[in-house]
Protein backbone atom coordinates (compact mmCIF):
# COMPACT_ATOMS: atom_id res chain seq x y z
CA UNK A 1 0.00 0.00 0.00
CA UNK A 2 1.34 3.40 -1.01
CA UNK A 3 0.09 6.11 1.31
CA UNK A 4 0.74 9.80 0.88
CA UNK A 5 -1.98 11.45 -1.20
CA UNK A 6 -4.59 13.48 0.65
CA UNK A 7 -7.18 13.08 -2.10
CA UNK A 8 -8.44 10.39 -4.42
CA UNK A 9 -6.01 8.79 -6.86
CA UNK A 10 -7.02 9.09 -10.52
CA UNK A 11 -4.13 7.47 -12.38
CA UNK A 12 -1.24 5.13 -11.63
CA UNK A 13 1.51 4.14 -14.08
CA UNK A 14 4.74 2.11 -13.95
CA UNK A 15 7.97 3.66 -15.21
CA UNK A 16 9.41 2.07 -18.37
CA UNK A 17 12.16 0.29 -16.42
CA UNK A 18 9.72 -0.86 -13.72
CA UNK A 19 11.54 0.66 -10.74
CA UNK A 20 9.13 3.53 -10.09
CA UNK A 21 5.41 4.24 -10.00
CA UNK A 22 3.78 7.62 -10.61
CA UNK A 23 0.35 8.51 -9.26
CA UNK A 24 -1.95 11.45 -10.05
CA UNK A 25 -4.37 12.73 -7.44
CA UNK A 26 -7.25 15.02 -6.55
CA UNK A 27 -4.84 16.63 -4.07
CA UNK A 28 -3.33 18.46 -7.12
CA UNK A 29 -0.08 16.49 -7.02
CA UNK A 30 1.81 13.76 -8.81
CA UNK A 31 3.86 11.47 -6.61
CA UNK A 32 6.72 9.22 -7.66
CA UNK A 33 7.28 6.05 -5.64
CA UNK A 34 9.94 3.36 -5.45
CA UNK A 35 8.11 0.30 -6.81
CA UNK A 36 10.18 -2.12 -4.71
CA UNK A 37 10.07 -0.43 -1.30
CA UNK A 38 6.94 1.73 -1.62
CA UNK A 39 8.91 4.75 -0.44
CA UNK A 40 7.85 8.12 -1.77
CA UNK A 41 10.61 9.66 -3.91
CA UNK A 42 9.16 12.97 -5.13
CA UNK A 43 6.01 15.07 -4.98
CA UNK A 44 5.36 17.21 -8.05
CA UNK A 45 3.35 20.33 -7.26
CA UNK A 46 2.15 22.96 -9.70
CA UNK A 47 -1.37 22.13 -10.84
CA UNK A 48 -4.17 24.28 -9.44
CA UNK A 49 -6.85 21.58 -9.72
CA UNK A 50 -7.03 17.79 -9.49
CA UNK A 51 -4.57 15.83 -11.62
CA UNK A 52 -6.42 13.33 -13.78
CA UNK A 53 -3.67 11.56 -15.69
CA UNK A 54 0.06 10.92 -15.67
CA UNK A 55 2.37 9.17 -18.15
CA UNK A 56 6.11 8.48 -18.39
CA UNK A 57 8.23 9.39 -21.40
CA UNK A 58 9.56 6.30 -23.21
CA UNK A 59 13.04 6.82 -21.75
CA UNK A 60 11.71 7.30 -18.20
CA UNK A 61 13.31 10.72 -17.70
CA UNK A 62 10.15 12.82 -17.89
CA UNK A 63 6.51 12.72 -16.83
CA UNK A 64 3.51 14.43 -18.39
CA UNK A 65 0.54 15.24 -16.17
CA UNK A 66 -2.92 16.45 -17.16
CA UNK A 67 -5.27 18.34 -14.87
CA UNK A 68 -8.76 19.75 -14.72
CA UNK A 69 -7.02 23.14 -14.48
CA UNK A 70 -6.81 22.74 -18.32
CA UNK A 71 -3.03 22.33 -18.39
CA UNK A 72 -0.57 19.61 -19.29
CA UNK A 73 2.73 19.87 -17.46
CA UNK A 74 6.03 18.20 -18.34
CA UNK A 75 8.29 17.31 -15.41
CA UNK A 76 11.83 16.09 -14.95
CA UNK A 77 11.19 12.70 -13.33
CA UNK A 78 14.58 12.68 -11.60
CA UNK A 79 14.64 16.15 -10.02
CA UNK A 80 10.92 16.98 -9.99
CA UNK A 81 11.60 20.24 -11.82
CA UNK A 82 8.77 21.62 -13.96
CA UNK A 83 10.05 21.71 -17.55
CA UNK A 84 7.03 23.24 -19.30
CA UNK A 85 3.28 23.91 -19.16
Amino acid sequence: TLKGHSGGVNSVVWSPEGTKIASASDDKTVKIWNSFTGDQILTLEGHSWNVTSVVWSPDGTKLASASNDTTVKIWNAVTGELIST
